[in-house]
């Protein structure tokens, strides 16, 4: 964002959207809903953050050890989980389960590989995807119907040279992804927001909630693209399959930007 005008720019992108969906509110209003959305208290803050942020944009600077080689794993079918959530895997096979359990109890990392078919009881290196994605198994429970329930940490996306199920579990060999940081993008980022909250709100008066979006921290203090494009991607509803066109995309900011397209309809 260059300055507070953007911000009114999408504040009057933001109020138009709404109104083509019977959705009326004012200029004011909607003002207010950007600066909510960014987490401030209220228009005036905002503009004075903005004007503030104009000596310099803020870096996030990640590092990660390399993870590179064999670790346990486990395919999963029906979820596509995105780097930063805390995602629940569940596991019946004895293979999964195992896996899980030497991640959980040698604190190593798991390997979450998305299939390519849900037809596949016992996959191997072709039916999975290149690109999974690296965590750490949080707690693991047994559920009364048997099942395993890990809720797993999301770190980031790898590269899956091989998987195989060997005789009593799944391991997987994996390769680093050189994931750079993304460009300072800010009217992109500010604009995806914008239809974020205009989805929320079609999606709130679609269930019969109220208007007001439920959209809160760190959500709105999100300025890497990458970051926002995986957030929004694990809390919109999208087929597996766009999910894994989404896991795959490597570049941020082209990532972010067929999030958007999702979010318009136009994908």
């Amino acid at each position: 964002m260059r300055d507070f005008r953007d911000a009114k720019a999408m504040a009057r992108t933001l109020r138009a959207s709404l109104t083509a969906k019977t959705v009326a509110i004012s200029h004011g209003e909607s003002l207010e809903l950007v600066s909510k959305m960014l987490g401030v208290a209220d228009w005036n803050t905002l503009s004075a953050e903005i004007q503030a942020s104009r000596e310099g944009p803020l870096v996030a600077a990640a590092t990660h050890a390399t993870e590179a080689g064999r670790h346990p794993a486990m395919p999963i079918r029906d979820f596509v989980p995105f780097p930063g959530e805390i995602a629940p895997l569940y596991a019946s096979s004895a293979k999964a389960t195992q896996a899980l359990g030497r991640a959980f109890q040698g604190a190593r990392p798991i390997i979450v590989a998305i299939q390519r078919s849900s037809d596949v009881d016992e996959p191997g290196r072709s039916d999975v995807c290149d690109v999974g994605v690296l965590g750490s198994v949080l707690t693991l429970d047994q559920l009364a119907d048997g099942r395993w329930k890990a809720l797993t940490q999301i770190h980031r996306r790898i590269m899956i040279k091989d998987f195989i199920g060997e005789a009593d579990s799944y391991v997987a060999e994996v390769d680093d992804l050189d994931e750079q940081p993304a460009p300072d993008v800010p009217y992109l980022i500010l604009s995806i927001k914008a239809y974020f909250m205009a989805h929320s709100f079609r999606d709130a008066i679609k269930r019969g909630y109220p208007r007001e979006p439920q959209i809160k921290p760190p959500f709105e203090r999100v300025r890497d693209a990458g970051r926002l494009a995986d957030m929004i991607a694990s809390h919109i509803e999208l087929s597996i399959a766009d999910k894994r066109v989404l896991l795959a995309t490597l570049d941020p900011v082209r990532r972010l930007e067929r999030v958007g397209a999702f979010l318009q309809g136009n994908a």
